[in-house]
């Protein structure tokens, strides 16, 4: 299996959170750490799912995964 670089990976994760109906998402690596930034609206898709969410994070090589409850800003 061929090991993904970190731009890779922050662009499956924005996929990822795409699929599962969140639009509006920042994405920061901190190495095997990534934090994810949204927007208020999405906040309470995002804590529903968020089983689905570390799954697929770790899924893509992450290996913690945080939510950040700074709103994202324009």
């Amino acid at each position: 299996m061929q090991k993904i670089n970190e731009d890779e990976m922050v662009v499956l994760a924005q996929q990822c959170l795409s699929e599962l109906g969140i639009g509006e998402a920042s994405i920061y690596p901190h190495r095997k750490i990534v934090r994810i930034q949204l927007a208020e609206a999405d906040f309470d898709r995002a804590i529903q799912i968020r089983e689905t969410i570390v799954e697929r994070m770790k899924a893509i090589g992450y290996r913690f995964v945080a939510l950040d409850f700074d709103e994202k800003s324009d």
